[in-house]
């Protein structure tokens, strides 16, 4: 994907704390939006109950994703928090990062960043994000 990521203020504002009410545990969630031009549009986000066994690693509940499939709402991100460290792609994110066409957004000490999945274990390449 090239473009930009457009992050809607009120998900901006949501992400660090949902992290901080996740602590000592990773937060997660599904991010809602879509495409308009050259742009990605993030304007939802569906917080995930965070089913892995480690407070430092994130499974989405897929039963999250398939009532948004559903409900004809389309996820067009994966959301994550990292409790201790920087907000960037860790390898086991890379090992995790299954669908390509996802965007990962991580936020980590109050800092959110955008990350594009090069294939699954491949690492990411940075996104530019803005809010707004």
């Amino acid at each position: 994907m090239s473009g930009v990521v457009r992050l809607h203020r009120a998900v901006a504002d949501a992400l660090p704390r949902l992290a901080a009410a996740a602590a000592p545990r990773e937060a997660c969630g599904l991010l809602l939006g879509r495409r308009v031009g050259e742009a990605l549009v993030l304007d939802g986000i569906a917080p995930s109950r965070n089913l892995a066994a480690a407070e430092d690693e994130f499974e989405l509940d897929t039963a999250l994703h398939l009532r948004l499939q559903r409900q004809t709402r389309a996820a067009a991100g994966v959301w994550h928090s990292h409790v201790s460290g920087r907000a960037l792609p860790s390898a086991r994110d890379a090992r995790g990062a299954w669908d390509p066409a996802l965007v990962w957004l991580i936020t980590a000490a109050g800092e959110t960043t955008a990350w594009m999945p090069e294939g699954e274990g491949q690492g990411f390449s940075p996104l530019r994000l803005e809010i707004g």
